[in-house]
């Protein structure tokens, strides 16, 4: 199984080059942009694969209304963790070392050169193995672990839209977005260990990561751009 997905994620990862976030100015031209990219189809797929698995497990209830809340709730504690420990992992240690393989090099690379679309979205190995599992829970765990595998991709598929969005030149109207928009630029200009979340700002301020721009030094190892 695992050489079947790695084999059919490499040929749905086309190399490129794919161009750069900076080109797009309007939502029109992201979500063009979104779906020609070879990455962000993939997890399409499986949002839509789990459902229609869910559909078909029957109709929603409250269980499911309780799930959901649950995963909504729970969302920026886990993209918060993901990021830091997972994205950002050290090679210093054989835990970190695995993740910097499967995970942190990649993201490396991302903030080396922040408006590429080469390195923009989540990988099709990493979805299609999470996706599988996602699936098989959909298929044989109970209507709410259905429920469950179906926001959690939705979860991440608001990621992956958000985190592009933020990277093109499309310009925040709202003030939430517009939060958000400068959150991640500080994350990336600024100081990598703070401003973790991409679709939301909580698990920053709940665990002590969304300080005052000026409160935090620059990192060395931060890409030099303007904020705003």
């Amino acid at each position: 199984m695992t050489r079947v997905v790695v084999a059919t994620a490499a040929r749905l990862d086309r190399p490129g080059p794919h161009g750069r976030a900076t080109q797009v100015t309007t939502l029109p031209d992201a979500a063009r942009c979104f779906l020609r990219h070879p990455r962000p189809p993939v997890l399409l797929g499986t949002v839509g694969s789990l459902a229609t698995v869910r559909l078909a497990r029957g109709r929603f209830g409250r269980a499911d209304v309780l799930v959901a809340a649950s995963m909504v709730a729970t969302q920026p504690f886990v993209e918060w963790a993901v990021h830091r420990e997972i994205l950002h992992a050290q090679p210093t240690s054989p835990i970190g070392r695995a993740f910097y393989r499967t995970a942190g090099k990649g993201h490396e690379q991302h903030h080396r050169d922040p408006t590429s679309l080469d390195t923009m979205f989540v990988r099709p190995q990493e979805v299609l193995g999470g996706g599988t599992i996602a699936l098989a829970t959909a298929v044989f765990g109970s209507p709410g672990a259905a429920t469950a595998a179906l926001c959690a991709a939705a979860g991440l598929l608001a990621y992956d839209w958000t985190h592009f969005l933020i990277h093109s030149s499309y310009q925040p109207r709202s003030k939430m977005y517009r939060r958000h928009w400068r959150n991640h630029r500080l994350h990336h200009f600024r100081n990598e260990r703070y401003w973790l979340g991409v679709t939301s700002n909580i698990g920053d301020i709940v665990l002590g990561t969304n300080p005052p721009r000026d409160a935090v030094a620059i990192s060395p190892t931060a890409t030099r751009a303007p904020t705003r």
